[in-house]
């Protein structure tokens, strides 16, 4: 068995993997150039160039895992806020490492390993390694696991031979059921606006107009409303969830979380690194965006008096929200 062989061995159920030379993507450098994304490496012969983070860098091993899941508990009537699939459960960067790790250690492997840490394009180097095609979304696109999947790689010093990729043709086509789904219009024909993304939004640490939170609506962390309408995604390995509070978590607790509860519950996940205080200030919007009752607007009462400036705030605009709504 040859050591691609023995790479491809560890694909299960929930995952893909691919291979890929560590030469640099020159041919997305002036898309860089030209395209303002947060929470990324700003110097863009990183984001390029594998060999600028290892030097004898040869090849990349790709893995994408999948976090699509559906919920098949039994709903009740508090209220509750939304919360993207990928980050319930733990956290998807210790995941994909855990896994990596395994490769790397079980096969000996020499390399470094990032998931979304690492100051490389990700999809890039997926579909490099042939985990798929990037769609009209944004999303690499797989007809095994769709579009719901994390990705991590290794960068290693070994010379190995490239996954054969399939995924040559548009896969979109005339498809544009993402774009009309996009609450926001953040999905462009041509391109992608970052700073309306729904899922951005959520993650942003301050929100400066109106428009920004409505259009989080009731989502507590991330969206899914692009990958739903997907037609790849129909189909596809899924995880079946029973726990309400996982997936349409309870307003009330948030709110009211102590940090040993945030620690406990929410800081393991992929949303844990915004911190309480996003989470919170989320629920509050996702309060102010559901219909008028007395119970949301007590939720919001005791907050009145909360010690955080913008928290209060943030309160006393929501309770003026539900109001005119009565």
């Amino acid at each position: 068995m040859t050591l691609e062989e023995k790479i491809y061995s560890f694909e299960e159920e929930n995952t893909i993997i691919g291979i890929g030379n560590a030469s640099p993507f020159y041919d997305i450098k002036n898309i860089l150039q030209n395209t303002e994304i947060p929470f990324v490496e700003k110097d863009i012969e990183k984001r390029i160039n594998p060999k600028l983070i290892r030097e004898d860098a040869k090849s990349i091993i790709a893995l994408g895992l999948s976090y699509n899941k559906v919920f098949k508990g039994t709903l009740d009537n508090k209220i509750r806020g939304k919360i993207s699939i990928g980050a319930m459960g733990i956290d998807y960067h210790i995941l994909i490492k855990e896994k990596l790790e395994y490769i790397k250690n079980s096969l000996n492997i020499e390399g470094d390993i990032f998931v979304d840490t690492g100051p490389l394009v990700d999809r890039e180097v997926a579909k490099r390694c042939g985990l798929g095609q990037i769609g009209k979304s944004g999303n690499i696109i797989n007809k095994k696991l769709g579009s719901i999947f994390f990705i991590g790689y290794i960068i290693t010093n070994i010379e190995l031979n490239p996954t054969k990729n399939i995924y040559v043709e548009d896969l979109c086509k005339n498809c544009d059921k993402c774009i009309k789904a996009c609450p926001s219009n953040s999905i462009l024909e041509n391109g992608f606006n970052y700073k309306m993304c729904i899922s951005y939004l959520t993650q942003k640490k301050e929100l400066e107009t109106e428009k920004e939170k409505t259009l989080i609506n009731r989502q507590i962390y991330g969206c899914d409303i692009c990958q739903k309408v997907c037609p790849y995604n129909k189909d596809i390995y899924i995880e079946e969830i029973y726990d309400l509070d996982t997936f349409y978590p309870n307003i009330e607790f948030i709110l009211n979380m102590t940090n040993k509860e945030f620690e406990n519950i929410y800081k393991k996940t992929a949303c844990g690194w915004r911190g309480k205080k996003v989470l919170q200030r989320n629920a509050i919007i996702s309060l102010a965006n559901y219909k008028y009752s007395k119970e949301a607007i007590d939720l919001l009462e005791n907050l009145k008096k909360d010690t955080r400036e913008d928290i209060k705030n943030y309160a006393l605009w929501a309770i003026e929200k539900l109001n005119s709504k009565r």
